[in-house]
């Protein structure tokens, strides 16, 4: 037997494992594409460090909305879960998220409160941070990951929250724990300010896959393949080729989240018609019903009905290009006149 016959067979097995497992299965995939490795290996470089001697070695990961950030924490998180001990429970890898407009007091609130604290918002900046940072060695916290980062910085007035970076690296250097934070791009100018720049050395930015390079239809088109080879179904759907690859960005603008979303919608249709492939129906009601209404998608027609329009899709831009609202501005800022940035913006109050 050749070697795609063998790979056939296997896949056939899919059609004696029930719909709903199936289902979850796929809600669950991940494909590990370059970027996300070097993502993940990021946050593994940092958690390592917990164990040496001297510095904690921290880093950032920031990309726009939909691009995967929330995948890369959680695919990690997954190997270091929580554990009940007899002395309480072990975070080794603990996931923070920060609340708008971060200060102090509601940065150590939000860690007590990932920690589990019933009582994580009573109290001062100075007791909610020692509880913090005794609760912090309590639960074996070998790495913190603040998700939402970009809360640091207000984005409307310009102006990085000094006092909460302040704050975060007196954090790191108390409790030599290694902090990796995720947000949107404009997290970082709160990683060029004077409290932050030094200690978050290693960054890895998550971007929107993109169509306009032959290096960039390669690797989306890697993408869908590698989904059509992993998805629990007994045939293959062909994602990979031209016309539905084309049909395929033009639906999701490179943004990750939304290609899984058709990916794993179309596996559900197909799965609910008893079929063993995606079929374009499929991708079209999904698209319809889950990402038409999308701010950078609304104007344009349903790409998986009638002809590929091709002219559309040799001039359209990945969604992070674009930086519109629809992928993680404010309304306000994204219809704000850029301005050249000023020293100033950096030494804001916090």
């Amino acid at each position: 037997m050749s070697r795609s016959e063998s790979a056939a067979a296997d896949r056939g097995t899919w059609r004696e494992t029930p719909v709903p497992e199936r289902i979850d299965r796929a809600s669950k995939l991940i494909v590990l594409h370059p970027r996300f490795r070097d993502a993940v290996l990021l946050l593994e470089r940092c958690h390592q460090s917990f164990h040496r001697a001297g510095e904690p070695e921290c880093g950032a990961l920031l990309g726009a909305s939909g691009v995967g950030k929330t995948s890369v924490v959680e695919h990690y998180g997954r190997a270091y879960p929580a554990a009940e001990t007899d002395t309480g429970i072990r975070h080794p890898v603990l996931r923070v998220t920060l609340q708008p407009e971060a200060r102090p007091k509601g940065i150590a609130a939000d860690i007590l409160l990932a920690l589990g604290d019933p009582a994580w918002s009573r109290g001062t900046v100075q007791s909610l941070t020692s509880r913090a940072v005794r609760l912090l060695a309590r639960c074996g916290v070998e790495l913190i990951v603040f998700d939402e980062f970009h809360h640091l910085f207000d984005i409307d007035r310009a102006r990085v929250m000094t006092k909460a970076a302040q704050w975060l690296k007196v954090l790191i250097v108390n409790t030599k724990i290694p902090v990796v934070v995720c947000g949107m791009p404009e997290a970082e100018h709160v990683l060029r300010a004077e409290h932050t720049e030094r200690r978050f050395k290693e960054r890895v930015a998550l971007r929107c896959f993109t169509w306009r390079t032959p290096v960039g239809r390669k690797e989306f088109c890697g993408m869908l393949k590698k989904l059509d080879l992993t998805l629990p179904l007994a045939e293959e759907s062909g994602l990979a080729e031209p016309d539905l690859a084309g049909r395929f960005y033009l639906a999701c603008r490179g943004v990750p989240d939304y290609l899984m979303t058709l990916v794993r919608g179309g596996l559900t249709e197909a799965l609910r018609r008893g079929s063993e492939r995606i079929e374009r129906t499929d991708l079209a009601r999904v698209y319809e019903a889950k990402l038409s209404q999308q701010r950078i998608l609304v104007e344009q027609a349903n790409p998986f009905v009638g002809e590929l329009d091709q002219s559309a899709l040799d001039r359209v831009q990945p969604a992070d290009a674009s930086r519109s609202a629809g992928v993680g501005l404010t309304p306000k800022a994204a219809r704000a006149r850029p301005r050249p940035v000023r020293a100033g913006d950096f030494l804001g109050g916090g």
